[in-house]
């Protein structure tokens, strides 16, 4: 795997006259874990929007590198987890997968679709539609759907939210399991 390092310079963040941040730096690479952290309203779940690549600064540049090259287009190397982020609840988890892999130009397999399903523990559950899904159950499958790319890079904003305890651990065992795989997870 190349080495990924996620560069942010200089960014800063207002909603209006408001603002979240300002001047801020980061940078991390492969096999790194960082955490953020901060009170509510502080900006930190739009923090991660940014550095996922799905909202603009207001100011300064993320930058993704592979071995110290540019990636242009960040979405895709990057798999998002958050309660907030929609699944398709019209579809089975099964059919969740297969849409987000068209959409990312990648063929999934069968095995790897049941790999995935299996991880989440959604075993069983996998052909019902998502819309019945309990809210524990639908964080469990946002999982599968960021994992289904295998990303070097994991954002997870409020990973364990809605979670059990089994939930949870199985939370941090996929963190450090990226991490000692080579991934970079915030």
């Amino acid at each position: 795997m190349a080495s990924i390092s996620l560069q942010a310079e200089a960014l800063e963040m207002r909603f209006g006259r408001r603002l979240l941040f300002r001047n801020l730096n980061i940078e991390a690479s492969s096999g790194e874990f960082l955490a953020i952290t901060g009170q509510n309203g502080s900006g930190k779940s739009t923090l991660m929007r940014i550095l996922a690549g799905i909202l603009a600064p207001t100011a300064g540049k993320v930058q993704l590198l592979a071995n110290g090259v540019e990636l242009p287009e960040r979405p895709f190397f990057v798999g998002l987890v958050a309660p907030y982020l929609n699944l398709y609840e019209g579809f089975t988890l099964r059919e969740n997968m297969r849409f987000v892999a068209r959409v990312r130009g990648l063929d999934t397999t069968t095995a790897t679709e049941e790999a995935l399903i299996q991880k989440v523990q959604l075993q069983g559950r996998a052909d019902e539609l998502v819309g019945n899904y309990s809210s524990g159950m639908k964080q469990r499958a946002r999982f599968g759907l960021a994992l289904l790319t295998n990303p070097p890079i994991l954002i997870l904003d409020e990973p364990t939210a809605n979670l059990d305890d089994s939930g949870k651990a199985f939370v941090w065992n996929t963190i450090e399991e990226a991490r000692t795989s080579g991934k970079l997870v915030l």
